[in-house]
């Protein structure tokens, strides 16, 4: 018989304010927009409702990192979310906000001012292999984004008008910031994105546990340029868009980076690691209620800590209890071999003793309790 270990259900985080909820019941991909009162337009959300597969097969999720709602997010996103953060945000704590909330197989998350192909979604669930109600394969799927210097124009209605040359969009490169969808079940398994406080600012994205789930051995597919999306330029911290930052902007790039890429996160995936540095205390609950434990005696040590393990004072304690209990240890068992000796052994002065005053049967229950009591 296998027994269910793990920790119990955590509570949500005091400081995140779910404002709508009216997702379908059972969606097979989330899709995840972050802002952090920033984004200017809110067309996202336009190009993702004109998806060529009905509604209810995704959701879409908006997470703000501050506090502000706009009533156009609110009328036309699935989920509307804000997590009250305060002076240098955290993007990978508004992706697993997100990811909590998300109720997909698949979870995406992507750029929340781009234009999206009509069948993105359609595209993902064929990536991953999702016909009928097949279950979604383990794939780590990375999107491609044009990009070009020009600005949102005034009036777009359809999104194939972009395929036009005019636009001047630049070559495609491996920018893994831009979107990524995976499994969410990988995504719980393997402690969600690093909470870790070097990746506040701007230089994060989805590859940190993208990079991570690659290093598990789930393969890694940049997807089908013919279904890449398209970003039109704005200002941004590092002026990438040619487009002087101003100096709030400026500050938002403050953390170390590599090529643009979290140096933390390039770390993990030259490490070798796969879980986090700091894990969402919610979905390190949701991925330790997962396991199954083979005996009781396993499942006791198997709560006995939490994320941070045993605390360094107590393993100093254990330490120090095994260094002074050594002597102890040794003078108990030499206690023991020398009274066995002395009442268990046939020839020994207190058997031929005890032989000699009292009964067989009082010889033997004497022994007897003194093998209970470990003194013999």
């Amino acid at each position: 018989m296998r027994l269910a270990g793990g920790a119990p259900a955590a509570p949500c985080s005091p400081r995140v304010e779910v404002h709508k909820d009216d997702a379908p019941p059972a969606p097979r991909v989330s899709i995840i927009l972050l802002d952090w009162s920033v984004r200017e337009r809110f067309t996202v959300l336009k190009w993702l409702r004109q998806q060529d597969v009905p509604k209810d097969q995704y959701e879409l999720i908006w997470v703000e990192l501050f506090e502000r709602v706009v009533p156009e997010v609110l009328e036309s996103a699935d989920i509307v979310m804000t997590c009250r953060q305060h002076g240098a945000y955290q993007k990978h704590l508004g992706y697993n906000q997100g990811l909590l909330k998300a109720r997909g197989e698949i979870v995406v998350v992507c750029d929340s001012d781009a234009i999206f192909p009509r069948d993105f979604v359609r595209s993902i669930l064929r990536s991953f292999e999702m016909d009928a109600d097949a279950r979604p394969i383990p794939l780590v799927l990375q999107h491609f984004e044009w990009r070009t210097a020009q600005r949102y124009p005034d009036r777009l209605d359809d999104a194939k008008a972009l395929m036009d040359a005019t636009w001047a969009w630049w070559p495609l490169v491996n920018n893994a910031g831009a979107c990524m969808s995976v499994r969410r079940e990988d995504a719980i398994r393997f402690g969600g994105f690093d909470e870790h406080k070097s990746f506040r600012g701007y230089v994060c994205g989805p590859y940190e546990l993208g990079w991570r789930l690659v290093n598990a051995g789930i393969p890694e597919r940049w997807h089908d340029p013919s279904v890449a999306l398209w970003h039109f330029a704005h200002p941004d911290p590092v002026g990438t868009n040619g487009m002087l930052p101003t100096i709030r902007q400026m500050m938002e790039h403050s953390a170390p980076h590599i090529d643009m890429h979290a140096v933390r996160a390039v770390e993990a995936f030259s490490a070798g690691r796969i879980l986090p540095l700091k894990e969402n205390p919610e979905i390190w609950h949701r991925r330790m209620a997962r396991r199954e434990i083979g005996s009781a005696l396993e499942a006791r040590y198997a709560v006995m800590t939490g994320p941070a393990g045993f605390s360094r004072r107590l393993q100093r304690a254990m330490a120090f209890e095994q260094v002074l209990g050594r002597p102890l240890q040794i003078a108990h068992l030499y206690w023991r071999w020398a009274v066995s000796r002395a009442l268990a052994g046939p020839g020994g002065p207190l058997r031929r003793l005890s032989r000699k005053w009292l009964p067989t049967r009082v010889q033997e229950g004497l022994v007897r309790a003194l093998r209970r009591t470990h003194l013999i």
